[in-house]
């Protein structure tokens, strides 16, 4: 069972993400329902434990980053908007990533997740990241730092490391194939602009 009930936000963001996906292009009213039955899912007793707790004792909590990016996405598939993760975040979960694991995995004698437990080295990456956020005018890591650093103070987890409310293992791979995704995107959208262009070039020339 979680020591906190607000580990289960996690659980039930994924599972509300879940079944909301099938049905993302049906009406609103379909989609809020489908939202809510998802995220209720995670209260369910299985057994002995709610379905939130057996995923929470799975896979762990989930980071505020993985929060953000799926209570963003949540909101895209409600509202039929165009919010998004931004290419800052992204570029910044992996950023961190890369400088962080190899060493909690044993490669070196250096182990930054001790940092996690106190000092000022992980809150001043944190402020790193704001600015960072505030330099590319993008809200979303503004609000992944502030979640963070809320979860941490209130105890929201078992954890008094820092590192476990900053970002989760599988956040980076998540980043990685979104902006994969978007460059192939960016990339189609691009020849078929050229094509439009150069058929319309042709075309004014003919005439």
């Amino acid at each position: 069972m979680p020591m906190n009930a607000i580990e289960l936000l996690g659980p039930a963001l994924v599972l509300a993400v879940v079944v909301v996906l099938p049905v993302r292009r049906a009406s609103i009213g379909v989609r809020i329902v489908a939202t809510i039955a998802g995220a209720a899912l995670a209260f369910i007793p299985l057994g002995p434990a709610s379905l939130g707790a057996v995923l929470l004792g799975t896979v762990g909590p989930l980071s505020a980053a993985a929060i953000v990016m799926l209570a963003t996405l949540l909101v895209t598939f409600i509202s039929d908007g165009k919010s998004r993760t931004s290419c800052p975040m992204l570029v910044c979960l992996i950023a961190i990533s890369i400088a962080y694991y190899p060493f909690t995995i044993g490669l070196t004698r250096f182990d930054p997740y001790e940092f996690g437990y106190g000092g000022i080295a992980v809150p001043a990456l944190m402020l790193g990241l704001v600015m960072v956020g505030w330099i590319a005018r993008v809200y979303d890591v503004a609000c992944w730092v502030g979640l963070a650093a809320l979860l941490y103070i209130c105890g929201a987890y078992d954890s008094t490391n820092l590192w476990d409310y900053l970002i989760f293992p599988t956040d980076p791979f998540y980043a990685g194939i979104v902006l994969a995704i978007r460059a192939f995107q960016s990339r189609r959208d691009s020849r078929h602009d050229n094509r439009a262009a150069n058929f319309e070039n042709s075309a004014t020339t003919r005439s």
